[in-house]
């Protein structure tokens, strides 16, 4: 019961439309490494430390969608690496692995994940909900479903208001006020 009650979590961040961002300075490690993992975009710095811990107390590491989403991120052998040693992951390596998207100053980190939410806010969140969709849609997906499917989800966003500015700003060769519609 608690498993799949935590693995609710992992699933509401995966369907809220909004792109999500972890912030990971120090120990990050089961589930709070599987919460990082679920996030869209992960900051960390190089003293950041993460772990899947669950083989060290004779639990599987497949834990809340961890053999779907690691191997995404890093490759399928360096997911294997971690969820069958449950070793910790420095932030240096995180980064080369895929795992974070970047590294920053331990002192830096929390304001540059708002920065870029701040970016995220101002820009078309409307596609850019479409887009999180799509990622995790196209998952299951071949190449010529994907084409198809990406066709249908820009022509959604061609019909928003958030296009028509965009395309106006263009034309006028100005900044698009992004509204989310």
């Amino acid at each position: 019961m608690f498993a799949r009650m935590t693995g609710v979590v992992v699933k509401a961040m995966r369907h809220c439309p909004q792109p999500i961002i972890a912030s990971i300075d120090g120990m990050c490690a089961g589930a709070g490494a599987i919460l990082a993992m679920a996030a869209n975009m992960r900051l960390g710095t190089a003293r950041s430390k993460t772990a899947f811990l669950f083989n060290r107390v004779g639990l599987a590491g497949c834990d809340r969608g961890a053999c779907a989403m690691l191997p995404r991120l890093t490759g399928q052998r360096r997911a294997s690496e971690l969820l069958y040693t449950g070793r910790v992951l420095g932030g240096e390596e995180a980064e080369r692995w895929g795992f974070l998207n970047r590294l920053c100053a331990p002192d830096d980190v929390l304001a540059q994940s708002m920065a870029l939410a701040r970016d995220l806010t101002h820009g078309p969140t409307f596609a850019n909900g479409i887009t999180k969709t799509m990622l995790y849609q196209e998952w299951a997906m071949g190449v010529d479903e994907a084409i198809e499917s990406e066709a249908q989800a820009q022509t959604i966003c061609m019909l928003s208001e958030d296009f028509k500015r965009a395309y106006e700003a263009f034309t006028t060769k100005t900044q698009p006020v992004f509204k989310g519609n």
